[in-house]
């Protein structure tokens, strides 16, 4: 998954929304049913402006549950509404609940995150490039390995690294596969296995999982574009931990939550993870200025100030889009599932109307929904 089309050109104009999202800035002031209908109201506004016929909310405050809400229809010619129960692609999400894997074999002992990796397992994609024996459980999980996104054809068996382990920022799913192959040599299961019992049956994420189920059948979002006209949805037959997770705004909550109270780490292992390993750029690509206390940790993006830190990450399967940000201070958060594919063009909105606070995260990302919506109202 990259971070380009994040932003799609002139939509519907935004201006009818300018007088609501001012009166719901005050929501943090209103008792609790007040502010979240003030909430419903946004969304319903924001999902119609950007084409997208189905979203999945769920918000934690103080440490606890304290919302949940679907909007729309699984799919957008339908009479089928989403509910919380609804199963979405959780892209990218995917990661942290790796990184949280991993952690757990790390403490057992069984995995060194400073390891090279190709000492566990040889990787013979990228053999011929001797500077790949220096990449690291670390470096994969704070991106930093050297590796691609995705390489040109996915098809081949040829990976070509882009710069040395170690060097930089640089967003890989690759990396995660090679991981991934790692802990299933280290464990000698099969992903999925792995995953299922260490992480979703745990935390009782009890409609989530890294493959295609029957059970999804009869409640599933379908991915929209643009347009609003309905793809092919992707049924994963294998596990991939860069991007196969299906699942809803609830279960995903319950994982935040796991990482607020150190539920199947120790809190020592939950610091490391959401600890600074690597510095992020103002932008995903396309810069190499820095930007001071914006982070990537172990597996999750990191905002840190003197008073707060942050924990996010987004997620773009295409027509699938989704988002969580987290203030571990306070133990709030938000976590949304989105099945159209301008679904990300106002997470700063979301996260504005709900956790608060002013996040370098969107800027890294390109969204920027009040500058897009004042430039299509005055294009129109």
């Amino acid at each position: 998954m990259t971070a380009t089309s994040l932003l799609s050109s002139a939509r519907m104009a935004f201006l009818t929304l300018f007088s609501l999202l001012a009166a719901s800035s005050q929501a943090q002031n209103q008792p609790a049913d007040t502010a979240f209908t003030q909430l419903d109201r946004v969304v319903r506004q924001l999902m119609d402006s950007a084409n997208v016929p189905g979203l999945s909310l769920a918000l934690i405050q103080k440490g606890r549950l304290s919302y949940q809400k679907a909007y729309g229809f699984t799919k957008a010619d339908s009479t089928q509404r989403v509910d919380s129960n609804t199963v979405f692609e959780a892209a990218s999400l995917t990661k942290p609940l790796f990184a949280y894997a991993v952690l757990q074999l790390v403490e057992e002992g069984r995995l060194d995150l400073d390891k090279p990796l190709f000492e566990y397992l040889p990787y013979p994609d990228v053999a011929d490039d001797e500077r790949y024996t220096k990449i690291t459980a670390r470096l994969v999980l704070s991106h930093r390995s050297g590796l691609p996104n995705w390489r040109k054809n996915r098809r081949s068996a040829q990976l070509a690294m882009v710069r040395s382990p170690g060097e930089r920022f640089g967003y890989s799913g690759e990396g995660f596969v090679y991981l991934q192959k790692v802990v299933e040599k280290i464990t000698g299961e099969p992903i999925n296995a792995f995953m299922e019992n260490r992480v979703l049956k745990p935390l009782g994420m009890a409609h989530s999982s890294f493959v295609w189920q029957p059970a999804f059948t009869a409640n599933y979002a379908l991915p929209h574009d643009e347009s609003g006209n309905v793809e092919q949805k992707y049924q994963p037959a294998q596990a991939n931990m860069a991007y196969s997770l299906h699942t809803t705004a609830p279960d995903y909550a319950r994982f935040v939550l796991a990482l607020f109270n150190a539920t199947g780490l120790k809190p020592a292992t939950v610091d490391q993870m959401l600890s600074p390993q690597s510095q992020l750029p103002t932008r995903f690509s396309g810069s190499d200025t820095l930007v001071s206390g914006s982070y990537w940790g172990l597996g999750i993006g990191l905002e840190q100030t003197p008073a707060e830190t942050y924990f996010w990450h987004w997620g773009d399967n295409g027509a699938f889009k989704c988002f969580v940000l987290a203030n571990r201070t306070r133990k709030d958060a938000v976590v949304y599932f989105a099945n159209g594919s301008d679904g990300l063009d106002f997470a700063d909105e979301i996260v504005r109307q709900t956790v608060g606070g002013q996040h370098p995260a969107f800027p890294f990302l390109g969204i920027n929904w009040r500058a897009q919506a004042g430039k299509t109202a005055k294009t129109r």
